[in-house]
């Protein structure tokens, strides 16, 4: 057995050299991911490899990291005897465990258990959900009598449950904290869990995974809490009645005070739920409110999956109407019932993925309106349809949106898939001289970026 701690690795010289010590590479070897492959896949016996540490060291090593993995994964897949393990472990207090922003679910009939604090809770055949092992490996309990077959797909890679015991699935997750969408099949059929949260997302109700441990700024805190508030109001643009979500911040109710407004949205297959569900908005907000690393204000969430009947059938898509509705519907709906400032210095406007594209034309096409845009996993062009409209870039193309913007702000993680669109944004930005602040995190098209994304946007709004 060898066990590999990457957590304490800073660099790839430093990477280069454990290596070689760890796995007694000669000294020819080591420098190259290509010299471990070949060295690893002439080894003979049995070797197993446990690789922990991940956490702490992907945020130093960003992709480097994944090419060292990959390799040893695909070393493994060719060489008899050779296993891999990927393994992370937990912070020893696991106080975490109890914080209620990983007990609540958005509809679930379990939370996140030690195995064993879980031991004690119930009989082992009633548990079933996310668990974790003593060492701290995330693993999944699920009780499916008469089946003859379980999987959960986690991005693209599908991992196989064992029957433990009669008719009980488990399977092990070697999963870096953070949000997870999950599929679950049972005998090739596409379920839902409803001991696993149920969100929604892929335009759909789907389960989902928090693995801890959650990042300090997401968790609830003894703090004073914001309130979230499901509005109702009904559209002239799409004529019918549709619903936002506000965070309030704290002594709303007993100030008298006017706010600023953020209006914030969803990306493509989610809708106004998500920013508080997978993005942990508000708990998010409160902290930075209690640190005073914040401006008090409201946040709007709304729907952005505008659909319509399609002329050959169905529905479809029209997220560039939501633009028409948040003027003409949601912005008069929130000034009109709460206090909050009516000028473009006070109203902010960002949003996620396909919510950064209706942000881009609402800043362009309404100057009048918003001195603040945020854009995470951003896209500053509309790349959605056979011909999309982007005649709103020609507001961000003359020299006075420098002066009107007080912040144009661009987040986006380095694995995205997207990262050619937001290269050519770069280039964009560069030919028409728009200032922006970039940022760059570790991750993909996810909420474990854009949770990110909007703690850092928070603290710079309304300054």
């Amino acid at each position: 057995m060898i066990r590999l701690n990457f957590s304490g690795i800073h660099s790839r010289e430093e990477m280069h050299r454990y290596l070689q010590t760890k796995l007694q590479l000669p000294c020819s070897q080591g420098e190259e991911l290509d010299d471990i492959y070949d060295f690893l896949t002439m080894a003979a016996g049995r070797i197993h490899i446990i690789v922990e540490g991940l956490a702490k060291s992907r945020k130093r090593l960003g992709s480097y990291l994944d090419g060292v993995l990959k390799t040893l994964k695909d070393a493994e897949a060719v060489t008899e005897g050779l296993t891999v393990e990927l393994r992370e472990q937990m912070d020893a207090g696991r106080e975490w465990l109890d914080n209620p922003a990983v007990r609540e679910q958005s509809c679930s009939f379990s939370a996140p258990a030690m195995v064993d604090m879980a031991s004690r809770l119930a009989p082992a055949s009633s548990r079933e959900g996310l668990m974790y092992h003593a060492e701290g490996m995330p693993y999944i309990r699920l009780h499916y009598p008469n089946a003859m077959n379980l999987q959960i797909q986690v991005g693209e890679t599908m991992y196989p449950f064992m029957e433990t015991e009669k008719d009980v699935w488990t399977v092990e997750l070697p999963l870096d904290p953070g949000f997870y969408y999950v599929h679950l099949y049972v005998d090739n059929c596409l379920v839902l869990s409803p001991f696993l949260p149920i969100g929604y997302g892929h335009c759909r109700p789907v389960n989902y995974i928090e693995v801890g441990p959650m990042e300090e700024f997401c968790l609830m805190k003894d703090v004073p809490h914001g309130t979230i508030r499901h509005e109702f109001y009904f559209s002239t643009v799409t004529g019918r009645t549709e619903t936002c979500i506000c965070y309030v911040p704290p002594y709303y109710e007993e100030s008298r005070e006017e706010y600023p407004v953020l209006y914030l949205q969803h990306g493509f297959g989610e809708n106004e739920r998500g920013w508080v569900w997978q993005g942990k908005l508000n708990h998010i907000m409160d902290n930075l409110l209690a640190e005073k690393k914040a401006v008090p204000m409201l946040v709007v969430m709304a729907n952005g999956m505008i659909l319509e009947e399609a002329e050959e059938g169905g529905m479809r898509l029209v997220h560039q109407i939501f633009p028409e509705e948040l003027t003409e519907d949601i912005i008069p709906f929130i000034e009109k019932k709460y206090r909050v400032i009516k000028d473009r210095e006070h109203r902010a406007m960002a949003g996620l993925s396909m919510g950064s594209m209706q942000t881009s034309i609402l800043v362009g096409k309404h100057p009048e309106l918003f001195a603040w845009a945020g854009l995470f996993s951003g896209f500053m062009h509309n790349v959605i349809g056979d011909a999309p409209d982007n005649s709103h870039l020609e507001t961000m193309k003359d020299p006075a949106f420098n002066g009107r913007m007080k912040l144009f702000f661009r987040g986006m993680g380095r694995q995205d898939e997207f990262w050619d669109r937001f290269a050519a944004d770069d280039e964009f930005c560069e030919e028409y001289g728009i200032q922006c602040v970039r940022r760059e995190y570790m991750g993909a098209h996810e909420w474990n970026v854009w949770r990110e994304c909007i703690f850092d946007f928070l603290q710079l709004l309304f300054v």
